[in-house]
């Protein structure tokens, strides 16, 4: 299972030219941890813990999250770029997405804040 999701995050990565580069951080038996760099200070953090079903896609500015979903045991929930700090529980908020769904939207985001 843990194979699959590290492949699903490999692939994806590839699929972004903003992606300069993919860096696994860690990983154990039931998790694992990978940064895609897009500039030094700019980057997306996705954890995944396969044993409980949790799941983190962050992208973190300067050292500060400005955009995020997450999972914890299967409850997705969004961190808007208007609001990093809250917890968006609507029903796209709260809507589950894959890695490269996540991508997209990042693409989206950093296209539209002029981050690039």
């Amino acid at each position: 299972m843990l194979q699959k999701v590290i492949s699903e995050i490999e692939k994806a990565s590839l699929g972004f030219p903003f992606v300069k580069r993919v860096v696994r951080v860690d990983e154990t038996g039931h998790t694992v941890k990978y940064r895609l760099v897009i500039e030094e200070d700019l980057f997306v953090q996705v954890y995944v813990n396969v044993e409980n079903d949790t799941v983190g896609y962050v992208l973190v500015n300067k050292g500060q999250r400005i955009y995020g979903r997450d999972a914890i045991e299967g409850k997705w929930h969004r961190h808007s770029f208007e609001d990093p700090l809250g917890h968006d529980f609507s029903a796209d908020g709260s809507k589950k997405v894959s890695v490269k769904e996540f991508l997209m939207e990042v693409q989206e985001l950093l296209d539209r804040e002029m981050l690039l």
